[in-house]
């Protein structure tokens, strides 16, 4: 969401003595730097005031199989920022329980070694996005089962993406920003430092200096 600067008629009318531009000096500052937070904003697909949006859900998938592999397309004909990813997700059930997940990055093709009969369902995201709606070789009712062959290794249970929980699917870099463990937010760093250890060593530093 572009930043909106609020009051900037009124910082542009502010005159302090011996400096009658200053206002509008101001304004121009602030200008901008808003003009470079929305650049950036339009480049990471970025939202300072919430979480993007997902991307629109993918208009198509195709899937053939032969030989122990998949092979899967994509089709996305929405408007898409840079930096959008895919997911394919393939499980031995049509109600996808413990689905296999494929992270294709931002291409919309992939061979997947797999055997056996296999159900094929694909979505989108955006790094720090929720999920799109799914896509499925078929439809969500009746899902396509697709037989790959034989061959293909023996698949474990499905560790899940993002910061979704093992075993589910649909989840992409994840639904919510974060996966607490004991209710509290991962701490950026190095690994195993506390909060307090690291506002401690930040404030040592400074003393020091």
């Amino acid at each position: 969401m572009p930043l909106d600067i609020k009051e900037l008629a009124f910082i542009k009318g502010v005159n302090i003595p011996g400096h009658p531009e200053f206002g509008a000096r101001l304004a121009e500052a602030l200008q901008s730097i808003q003009q470079a937070h929305n650049n950036i904003e339009a480049q990471v697909n970025g939202n300072s005031t919430g979480g993007p949006q997902p991307p629109g859900k993918i208009n198509g998938i195709q899937v053939t199989g032969q030989n122990g592999f998949l092979h899967v397309a994509i089709q996305d004909n929405n408007s898409i920022y840079r930096g959008i990813r895919y997911y394919v997700e393939h499980a031995d059930n049509p109600q996808f329980t413990n689905p296999q997940i494929v992270a294709l990055h931002d291409v919309r093709n992939v061979s997947i070694p797999v055997g056996g009969t296999r159900y094929v369902r694909a979505y989108s995201a955006y790094s720090s996005s929720a999920p799109s709606e799914p896509t499925y070789h078929g439809n969500p009712a009746q899902p396509i089962a697709v037989n790959a062959g034989a061959g293909g290794p023996a698949l474990l249970p499905s560790q899940g993406s993002g910061t979704g929980p093992a075993g589910v699917g649909l989840q992409g870099p994840g639904k919510t920003p974060f996966r607490p463990v004991d209710g509290v937010p991962p701490i950026r760093g190095a690994p195993g430092a506390s909060l307090a250890s690291a506002l401690f060593s930040i404030v040592s530093r400074k003393k020091a200096g």
